[in-house]
């Protein structure tokens, strides 16, 4: 009979290697069951809102599998967005106002005759006030319970609160609502992907962004993961998705394409996060940083904001051709009747090019094994 002592090395060498790999296939292979729901920050948005398992917090993986009909959907797009990329800022964006328990509480009338109630006690500030473009978007964050207030056509009369949608999410949650049931198209709340000041001010924006494409670019027949739902009406099965991810080249170098300071910043994040496609909007694509009518801080220092209130970047520096779209899944029925009656929609993942089998595992699990065996023989061997 073998000895305990002769197999304890073996083993704890097993036990170490299925811990190892096990654990780093979760971080690294299966990003979509990384799940938190601790707050990232005492500071509601010193650091990006939502879990990490949220689909704005997920990097992109080395190993992230490209979409088969990404040149095509590149291709597609490509008249829109040749050489730049817009950002919005002072209109057709969001403004974020913070509440805390102290702010004055309204009810607000929710007017799209298809739904039509009453949103109770909503924390609104008194400087609080909607985009002034159609969208009137709106965003209040409630800092004493971590609830984020969105609203789309959001206005104010007197002293009376109104919208054609909205609602509320936690910004601890994933940062999507069930069944498009938030106040952007794609079932994103409106700080997911949002630009912010401070980011400019550390250096970097840690999370994905949220763009924006011509409604003729962006496809028919329901979102697909991460989005919830779509508005967009393309008969083109090469026009993507509202849910589609798109990254920048990561190979390239940006120290070589003479880019400001933060057209860097917001070219890395496009390297590590990516641009999910949140909405439709009109002419070229376009990512969304905070309104500076909000709180969040103005532009000044960090951006050339025009007369319209858009910024320009990379022209003759990054072009839509250097971006690939990962790999999409199917595309999901727009939302039910009754999106709080139906079953979820099962969690997003980036699919990478190894997620069934994790490269070299197999090989030292044999290695262990081998071990064992060897131990087990010479054991065998002094007996004899």
């Amino acid at each position: 009979m073998i000895k305990r002592k002769y197999l304890i090395l073996p083993l704890l060498l097993i036990l170490s290697i299925n811990f190892t790999f096990h654990f780093s296939s979760i971080l690294f292979f299966k990003e979509d069951i990384v799940i938190t729901d601790s707050p990232k920050s005492q500071n509601v948005l010193d650091n990006p809102p939502f879990s990490n398992d949220s689909p704005f917090n997920i990097k992109i993986p080395q190993n992230a599998a490209i979409d088969s009909s990404t040149d095509n959907y590149v291709n597609a797009i490509t008249d829109s967005f040749t050489d730049m990329l817009v950002v919005a800022v002072g209109n057709w964006s969001v403004p974020v106002f913070f509440a805390d328990s102290f702010t004055t509480i309204y009810d607000v009338t929710i007017t799209d005759p298809e739904w039509g109630f009453i949103m109770e006690d909503i924390p609104i500030p008194d400087n609080a006030a909607p985009d002034p473009e159609e969208d009137g978007h709106l965003c209040i964050i409630d800092e004493s319970t971590g609830v984020e207030y969105d609203f789309w056509q959001g206005e104010k009369q007197g002293n009376t609160w109104s919208a054609s949608w909205g609602n509320s999410i936690s910004i601890y949650s994933t940062g999507t609502y069930p069944w498009g049931a938030g106040a952007r198209a794609s079932g994103f709340a409106l700080t997911a992907g949002l630009i912010l000041p401070n980011e400019f001010e550390q250096g970097i924006i840690d999370h994905a962004l949220v763009f924006s494409l011509d409604p003729t670019l962006v496809r028919q027949g329901g979102p697909i993961l991460p989005a919830t739902d779509s508005d967009g009406y393309s008969t083109d099965p090469l026009a993507p998705p509202e849910g589609a991810r798109l990254q920048l080249d990561p190979s390239i170098n940006l120290d070589n394409r003479n880019l400001t300071p933060s057209e860097k910043i917001i070219a890395k994040a496009l390297q590590e996060y990516g641009m999910i496609l949140g909405d439709i909007g009109g002419g070229s694509p376009e990512i969304y940083a905070a309104n500076p009518i909000g709180e969040t801080g103005d532009w000044e220092e960090f951006l050339s904001v025009d007369s319209g209130g858009l910024v320009y970047l990379f022209e003759n520096k990054i072009s839509i051709t250097e971006f690939r779209v990962l790999k999409m899944g199917s595309q999901y029925p727009n939302p039910p009747s009754d999106p709080w009656e139906d079953e979820p929609l099962p969690p997003y993942e980036i699919y990478t090019t190894s997620q069934e089998s994790i490269p070299g595992y197999n090989i030292l699990f044999l290695f262990s094994m081998i071990s064992i065996i060897s131990v087990i023989s010479l054991k065998k061997l002094k007996k004899t």
